[in-house]
């Protein structure tokens, strides 16, 4: 019950938050908008027989950059990320 308070609290203060600063959106629209931006990992065998995972974040559309700045997120919050096996 707790983690569930938590949850409206938490989502109370999203929408208040970007409805102050003109984005008043009901919350399927905005989870809608922003599953647009992705993390993808692609993976490859180079000549050597290594795996390379390379992962990172798709290009943030401009409703995105839209919403992130009126919460103060960074657009892309994850770094691009390689790992060789």
């Amino acid at each position: 019950l707790f983690v569930t308070v938590l949850a409206y609290h938490l989502l109370c203060v999203i929408q208040r938050t970007l409805r102050e600063s003109g984005i008043r959106h009901h919350w399927a629209t905005l989870r809608t908008h922003l599953s647009g931006q992705v993390r993808v990992t692609t993976s490859m065998v180079n000549d050597k027989g290594q795996v390379i995972h390379i992962r990172h974040t798709s290009e943030p559309e401009p409703v995105h950059v839209k919403i992130y700045n009126a919460l103060g997120l960074p657009v892309r919050p994850l770094r691009r990320l390689t790992v060789i096996e």
